[in-house]
């Protein structure tokens, strides 16, 4: 009867050590969300505005937005968590109908409305040596958002209504991206303009912050996996066609 009295009271005693080391832990880390240490390292920056399709407007709001200083792809991939990278493929130099001189990434973070961590990254491939300054060279840019739901089965009738008639509008083509997903993509229009402008991150390293600056592209735009994908182009579209690309990054093959 004391052993097994004994042995109990180590039980209890065991499981209040573990409380009190969680909260001591807790405590000393400062963490909210256990993907806050994957930033740990990163120099965060002033930023201005971020990045969303003004036509879907699915990440328009955002809450306490954060903004680091760009890095290589690498040490982008290292700083977002498993559950994201795991979730999307990275196209090859090789692929693209020109030399990239700079290959960064950017990641941006806010909170949502259940106080979670959210992980945005862009990845640029730039034929400019200057960095983000695309000054007319050709680019590949994609912007990689945590979004757990589809939003498009949110959206009501009337909203999707509306966001049909905006679509309209804008000329987007609705291509079948798995069987109940679609893949919006926007080309020039006829005239050969751009109907909207895509918008990206840029660092200016002399102020050590980062603006969002936009620019003509071809645009490609979906939900998938509880990703949002937001990917732009502007490249000889006629010797590599970019949509196998996207559906590389998007679905992994």
């Amino acid at each position: 009867m004391n052993i097994k009295k004994s042995y109990n009271f180590f039980c209890i005693l065991l499981i209040f050590t573990g409380i009190i080391s969680c909260s001591e832990s807790e405590k000393h880390t400062g963490f909210i969300d256990q993907n806050q240490e994957l930033l740990v390292g990163l120099s965060e920056v002033i930023g201005y505005d971020h990045t969303y399709n003004y036509d879907f407007n699915i990440l328009q709001e955002r809450e306490k937005v954060q903004f680091y200083i760009p890095t290589n792809l690498s040490e982008g991939l290292n700083r977002i968590p498993n559950e994201m990278k795991e979730k999307f493929s990275l196209i090859s130099t090789s692929d693209l109908p020109f030399v990239p001189a700079t290959i960064e990434s950017n990641i941006v973070t806010s909170w949502n409305a259940f106080n979670k961590l959210v992980f945005q990254i862009q990845f640029s491939y730039l034929e400019n040596d200057e960095g983000y300054d695309t000054n007319f060279q050709d680019f590949f840019i994609v912007s990689i958002t945590q979004y757990p739901e589809n939003p498009f089965e949110n959206m009501t009738e009337d909203d999707l209504a509306n966001l049909d008639e905006d679509l309209e509008k804008r000329k987007y083509e609705i291509l079948e991206l798995t069987d109940e997903l679609s893949l919006y993509y926007l080309p020039k229009s006829i005239d050969n303009f751009w109907p909207r402008m895509f918008d990206y991150y840029n660092y200016n390293e002399d102020e050590k912050r980062i603006y969002k600056e936009s620019t003509g592209s071809y645009q490609y735009y979906a939900w998938y996996n509880g990703l949002i994908f937001k990917i732009g182009c502007n490249m000889d579209v006629d010797s590599v066609n970019p949509e196998p690309l996207v559906r590389k990054i998007i679905l992994g093959n």
